[in-house]
């Protein structure tokens, strides 16, 4: 199958100034070639997971429809704000970081969803393990759907990596459901080749006292949307999220996560982390909204960016909205380069300006890596990075 691809992704909550160029991104792409439509088999599979594999991307999504109530619940008829822009995506099952536009995808293509249950006060110690080996010139769609149980925990890790030199289109649509006092956390590693186009769609709802972990790595492709939107629905419900990333060449990198807060005493934390070079573009929004009903809440989201070269473009949009009074919203963006005065300590101490920078990649890189609940795939991991700085 080969598409054209023109799709609106990414798209604030509420629009800002347009000449920010940060209120949305497109995907268009033209006679992009297609040829599978599943998640390959795991390749770590731990006792106490069940697992429906090539299901219907709607049919998966009838456990988020039957709660939908349940997951868009407010106090009060609080309006929207002006250039409010959820409405869009009501279509969707589950709210996602990229939107709807994702889900028309998998549906007109025809991509099947792997739907990962776990059952109620079942905790999965070990992680289950998804590995998605790109060859040359190669199409792929897929999506699943994790849905942990009242007091279950699941972790899973999704590896997408290729040649470096290789080519070709992968994307992802990632559901997630964790109900009472569950716990899920998902683990996105990708290192595809330089020509690579990819995109990475996130979304899901905590229940009370539930918590969903997102860690990401981006650190190949030559064009990456990516984002994530999880509903924190109901009292103590949690979201942590922590990226980093590498955009080198003249590379491209777009970013779009939300923890849209609902019930009270809910917390989330946004923490991304990473380095651009060369002529290298990204794009980071990062939104905290506390809906009404959320009082006692908390949320945290930063980014810290390093610039390597003049010719980058970065833009940041860190964004709080807020309908309660009680509630602690932090925000905040760090840009710059290497200081002179650490460049001077480092030099006195025999290490040049260019080991300097690798040291600095890799601390940020390796301090994700770290997280990778896998011994095995955290050491590939943080090898691939020393051998591409």
């Amino acid at each position: 199958m080969n598409k054209d691809l023109n799709m609106k992704v990414n798209v604030l909550p509420v629009l800002t100034y347009g000449f920010l160029k940060v209120n949305d991104s497109t995907v268009s792409e033209s006679d992009i070639k297609i040829d599978s439509f599943e998640t390959p088999g795991a390749v770590k599979m731990p006792k106490g997971v069940d697992v429906r594999r090539g299901v219907d991307f709607t049919e998966a999504g009838e456990i988020f429809i039957r709660n939908k109530d349940r997951i868009m619940y407010t106090t009060g008829d609080f309006a929207g704000p002006n250039a409010d822009t959820t409405g869009r995506n009501e279509g969707q099952a589950i709210r996602t970081g990229m939107g709807i536009d994702v889900d028309e995808l998998m549906v007109s293509a025809g991509a099947k969803c792997d739907v990962y249950t776990v059952e109620e006060n079942v905790k999965v110690s070990e992680p289950v393990i998804i590995e998605y080996k790109m060859k040359d010139g190669e199409g792929c769609i897929s999506s699943q759907v994790i849905h942990a149980k009242k007091d279950s925990e699941i972790s899973v890790i999704l590896v997408y990596e290729s040649e470096k030199e290789f080519g070709g289109f992968h994307g992802i649509s990632t559901r997630l459901l964790a109900e009472e006092g569950a716990k899920i956390n998902i683990y996105k590693i990708q290192m595809l080749g330089d020509k690579f186009i990819h995109f990475d769609d996130i979304g899901g709802a905590c229940f009370k006292g539930g918590s969903i972990g997102v860690t990401t790595l981006e650190l190949g492709a030559e064009k990456t949307w990516t984002g994530c939107l999880v509903n924190l629905v109901e009292k103590d419900a949690e979201l942590i999220s922590n990226m980093g990333y590498l955009v080198r060449y003249n590379n491209f990198l777009d970013v779009n996560y939300i923890a849209d807060q609902r019930g009270k005493n809910t917390n989330s934390v946004m923490h991304a982390k990473g380095v651009l070079m060369d002529s290298a573009t990204k794009v980071f929004r990062g939104t905290i909204d506390f809906k009404n009903g959320s009082s006692g809440s908390a949320g945290d989201e930063q980014e810290d960016t390093l610039m390597l070269s003049p010719d980058v473009i970065n833009r940041s949009m860190p964004v709080i909205l807020c309908q309660e009074e009680d509630v602690d919203g932090r925000h905040g963006a760090t840009i710059g380069q290497l200081g002179e005065d650490l460049l001077f300590y480092m030099q006195t101490r025999g290490i040049d300006e260019e080991n300097a920078k690798r040291m600095m990649i890799r601390a940020r890189l390796d301090s994700v890596a770290r997280t990778i609940p896998d011994k095995e795939l955290e050491q590939r991991v943080i090898f691939y990075i020393q051998n591409i700085i």
